[in-house]
């Protein structure tokens, strides 16, 4: 499969799910970012990338950090990028695979939780090393661990019941870079220069609710969800209530860990 289809797919997904997204899931995970952005070195920053910027979470925290530098936030996903828009940094449309940008012209590249949804990750780093000038750096947030909740266990176990199936899943290559010695290696191959490889822990504790209108809305339990016919989908989200209603707390904490890089083009 070429990448511009793979691209495309995961654009429509995200567009069509971009405000469940922001409103449930991008709350838990900003953390990590957060924490990625506060270790780099922002001296001498006056022009800064976010790759994969979605909708536009992180913009606020870059202006912070880099207020003297000019930010583009780049997305393959016009659901998104729609959302980040309020921010007033310039957004553009565009493919991480194919990253339409001068050579050498960025300090700053920031990569957080989308190298895993590329067809062609170590190619997309280079792209990445390409557009960075002589010693600029690069941020970057992948997965180590993402479980599922109990809660989600439950939800699921029940969707596959029913014969309910994912139709459309997208690429998740989280086995490419899941450990600080697999990102050094992406690192490396890509001809970038490792600063800094850490794991941080994300802890989130869901209700019966916030849990229903994540499963509802985005991700693989939304699309097994909508495998289902209208009359078998109301009965299981009746039924989910009152299941999800009646498991204790310890089932709706979620507890995952990410793999924070930091590395610079060669000077």
């Amino acid at each position: 499969m070429t990448s511009e289809p793979e691209t495309e797919r995961l654009a429509r997904i995200y567009s069509a799910q971009a405000r469940v997204y922001a409103e449930r899931w991008s709350p838990v995970i900003r953390q990590a970012g957060e924490r990625l952005l506060e270790a780099l070195d922002w001296r001498g920053a006056r022009r800064v990338l976010d790759i994969g910027t979605g909708a536009g979470t992180h913009l606020p925290d870059i202006r912070r950090l880099a207020p003297d530098a000019w930010v583009l936030g780049v997305d393959r996903s016009p659901g998104m990028l729609e959302l980040a828009r309020p921010q007033w940094i310039p957004l553009a449309l565009m493919d991480g695979m194919n990253l339409a940008l001068r050579a050498q012209s960025f300090d700053v590249a920031l990569v957080i939780f989308m190298l895993f949804h590329l067809p062609d990750p170590l190619a997309a780093l280079r792209g990445v090393r390409h557009v960075l000038r002589p010693a600029g750096t690069v941020g970057l947030v992948t997965w180590a661990e993402d479980p599922d909740v109990g809660a989600s266990k439950v939800w699921d176990a029940e969707l596959d019941a029913l014969g309910a199936r994912e139709p459309e899943p997208i690429l998740r290559q989280h086995e490419l870079m899941n450990t600080i010695d697999r990102m050094a290696r992406l690192l490396s191959d890509a001809g970038l220069v490792t600063r800094k490889l850490w794991l941080e822990r994300l802890e989130h504790t869901w209700d019966v609710e916030s849990l229903f209108a994540l499963h509802t809305g985005f991700g693989r339990a939304k699309g097994k969800l909508d495998s289902l016919d209208g009359p078998t989908r109301a009965g299981f989200l009746e039924r989910m209530r009152g299941q999800l209603a009646g498991l204790p707390e310890e089932a709706f904490r979620y507890r995952g860990t990410v793999v924070c890089s930091v590395a610079c083009r060669p000077a």
